[in-house]
């Protein structure tokens, strides 16, 4: 059975070469500089997510040059985007044991991170306003983040009700967890139900398979109960992680980040296509 979704494809040789050459590198200093890995940097690795999401919808409209385009397929583009987020995290590491002052970390990676995503969007929107068939492709981007974060707010504020302890241990990279996968699932049901794309991932396509013949298909369309399938695993996985977060913040905060970025930039790369167009 396929798992993996369609249209991934391993970079050409010399592409992947360079890509883990530096990635060897980067893991390598990362782990001998052994910076502790907070929620707040978590928060911070959010806009470089959404980033990569963006690269690859640019790749997948043709905005890359050829020779740089392997980079930002599939599945590179993760590479690729670590790489860069690395090229921040390590100088900033570096001055913030110097300066005893860790929060430096959270603070490089947010604001440069944040700085890249607002060039991206510029870039996206300048390509897309000539282009567009229809101004509604416009408001995608944002009714996806605003749509996402009303979805997040009662579900996180009935888990911590419920689960007040965990939530606390989870700490900051919990709610970004949540609402990285409301997002992901939010943005494929506007694709699905709204604007008609299709879904790559088999095992996606098979949960909203199952929806389109429940009665609330005439209703509620299929890309709902995807949402929701996203929304209560992320909640799980937060509280499965909350106690590891706790003894060990570091592996725990990796760990939420990583689970994050599973959602994250899918999503992203939803929304950027919405805006973007069909690739060219």
């Amino acid at each position: 059975m396929q798992i993996l979704p369609s249209g991934l494809a391993l970079p050409p040789l010399p592409y992947a070469i360079v890509l883990v050459v530096l990635t060897v590198a980067s893991v390598a200093a990362l782990y001998l500089l052994g910076p502790p890995v907070t929620g707040k940097q978590v928060l911070a690795f959010a806009p470089w997510m959404i980033a990569g999401g963006a690269f690859h919808a640019f790749h997948q409209v043709g905005l890359f040059p050829a020779a740089a385009g392997p980079f930002f397929a599939a599945p590179a583009v993760y590479v690729t985007t670590f790489l860069l987020a690395a090229a921040v995290w390590i100088p900033s590491t570096i001055r913030a044991q110097m300066l005893d002052d860790p929060d430096r970390i959270a603070r490089n990676l947010a604001f440069l991170g944040t700085s890249l995503l607002l060039a991206l969007v510029a870039v996206a929107y300048a390509f897309a306003v000539g282009r567009v068939q229809s101004s509604v492709a416009l408001v995608w981007l944002p009714i996806g983040f605003l749509g996402a974060a009303v979805l997040t707010a009662p579900c996180y504020y009935l888990l911590a009700l419920r689960w007040t302890g965990a939530v606390d241990h989870a700490g900051l990279g919990g709610p970004l967890v949540v609402f990285a996968h409301a997002l992901d699932g939010f943005s494929t049901a506007i694709g699905v139900d709204v604007i008609g794309t299709g879904e790559r991932t088999p095992i996606p396509r098979r949960i909203m398979d199952f929806a389109e013949t429940l009665p609330t298909y005439s209703y509620l369309g299929k890309g709902w109960l995807f949402a929701v399938v996203k929304l209560v695993l992320a909640m799980g996985i937060v509280l499965l992680l909350a106690d590891l977060v706790e003894e060990e913040p570091s592996q725990g905060n990796l760990l939420l980040a990583f689970v994050a970025a599973v959602g994250m930039g899918p999503a992203a790369n939803n929304l950027f296509l919405f805006l973007l167009g069909p690739a060219i």
